[in-house]
């Protein structure tokens, strides 16, 4: 299993930035320059929420949700394609809105795709460690032709973020490359990503990444020290993967200067005793960002205690799809063996999932405080800020 991504969706002991700081007012002038060009562009746009936006960020001079490091790097990339980043922030405020406001946008702003549902790697915080998930019928490869399938109906839709990573290692396919590809074709999706524990990282994959102009590739490392790391990353070779992390970065360094692609260290803080600071000094040698989260009650969800708290309603209902290997569609991976599925891509289109009964009644149930009599929604440890 591979880190989440940074801050999309506000879970509670989520990837945090070490030590890091995002340059707001550099970005806001950017836009604030446009400030006619953009009124003029909302002349003609009909969204109530975009307009709020805009309006309200010229009055108040700030947007309705919070930059982080990915946001920056975008903006500043594509500052010079006023349309392009225009776009940009009116996904990701309209994705903030989906998860903070439950609000459904009539499709998934957000779509995981999973390459491969197995790992090469048994870390402790990881529901890879459950004897009963690492066989079949979970375990499996996704075939070329549905990942374009799912690819396809994304890009119509209007999503404007993939993943490529959930339950497994997506780097194990062999077809990886030729699926960078095909997602670059796609413009409509503007944030592209690959999560990967970094061990089967090799120098084509990474001319792919590159080539394939990826927003981000995360590699998910959990301490700055061997024996550390292989205790947390069981069956690594620390120093394997470290000679991995350079040579991601030092390709791009060398062949791709210009880069939009972020490379991402992410960690978790398994036994809670993490020093940050030599965390982030170690890593950020070999990447642009280094994050740290708390480790998620999601490794063994359906033998967990019914957490009577914890009843908030789930952002991921609202602001993603997750697609595993076979087409099956879940709500989210800490329901890691699907008894929360709501359809299947093999079978029927993305938009008529999105909005069929079963995810409605889900969805529905949640906001009626009724997530406590849900398995395994009472069961899972994640929650909500507000």
């Amino acid at each position: 299993m591979t880190a989440a991504p940074l801050s999309l969706g506000k879970v509670i002991g989520d990837q945090v930035s070490v030590q890091d700081y995002v340059d707001e007012e550099s970005i806001f002038n950017i836009f604030f320059k446009e400030e006619k060009k953009i009124n003029e562009i909302l002349e003609k746009n009909k969204s109530k929420f975009i307009k709020e936006l805009w309006n309200r960020f010229f009055i108040e001079k700030s947007f309705k949700f919070t930059l982080n490091k990915q946001n920056e790097i975008y903006i500043k990339h594509h500052k010079s394609d006023l349309d392009q980043i225009f776009r940009y922030v009116n996904f990701r405020y309209l994705f903030h809105l989906a998860g903070s406001q439950k609000i459904d946008l009539g499709y998934p702003p957000y779509i995981l795709i999973e390459p491969v549902s197995t790992c090469n790697l048994r870390c402790p915080f990881c529901y890879q460690t459950d004897k009963t998930f690492t066989k079949k019928p979970y375990m499996g490869v996704m075939k070329i032709e549905l990942f374009k399938k799912v690819i396809d109906q994304a890009d119509l839709l209007g999503t404007g973020a993939i993943t490529i990573a959930s339950r497994g290692e997506p780097t194990l396919h062999k077809d990886l490359k030729e699926m960078l590809q095909y997602l670059n074709t796609k413009k409509n999706i503007m944030e592209k990503k690959l999560n990967t524990n970094g061990t089967f990282l090799t120098e084509e994959i990474c001319h792919s990444i590159f080539k394939s102009n990826l927003t981000q590739v995360v590699i998910s490392s959990d301490h700055y020290e061997k024996k550390e790391y292989e205790r947390l990353r069981l069956g690594s070779n620390f120093e394997s993967v470290v000679k991995n992390a350079d040579m991601l970065f030092n390709i791009r360094k060398k062949y791709y200067p210009k880069s939009l692609t972020e490379i991402r260290i992410s960690g978790i803080n398994n036994d809670r005793n993490l020093d940050k600071e030599k965390f982030k000094n170690f890593w950020i040698k070999r990447s642009d960002h280094v994050t740290v989260g708390l480790p998620l009650e999601r490794w063994d969800t359906y033998n967990n205690d019914i957490h009577p708290k914890i009843n908030d309603p789930c952002e991921n209902l609202w602001d993603r799809m997750y697609v595993w290997f076979d087409g099956k569609v879940n709500p989210c991976d800490s329901d890691y063996k699907s008894y929360l599925s709501y359809g299947n891509a093999n079978d029927s289109n993305l938009k008529d999932i999105w909005e069929n009964n079963i995810i409605k009644k889900l969805r529905n149930d949640h906001v009626s405080n009724n997530r406590n009599k849900i398995d395994p929604c009472n069961k899972c440890g994640i929650t909500f800020t507000t």
